[in-house]
């Protein structure tokens, strides 16, 4: 079956939102391993931002799935 142009830039858009996701990784892998911080409220701060990265990438994976079932 061959796909239409409008499949084709649902599918590369699928593909540019999961490069995001990789450059989110990317700038808090650090974060993730290990936290430099010494006090608490650095810490929770350090947790904090790990969080909404993670949000922020599970809500890119989850319009990935949309638009690579539209393009499908």
């Amino acid at each position: 079956m061959h796909e239409t142009p409008f499949e084709n830039e649902l599918l590369d858009l699928a593909d540019r939102l999961c490069t995001v996701v990789g450059m989110i990784m990317e700038d808090h892998h650090c974060l993730a391993v290990f936290s430099s911080a010494t006090q608490t409220a650095a810490k929770l701060q350090d947790i904090e931002e790990l969080a909404t990265a993670v949000q922020n990438m599970a809500t890119l994976i989850a319009a990935a799935k949309v638009l690579t079932r539209l393009g499908g």
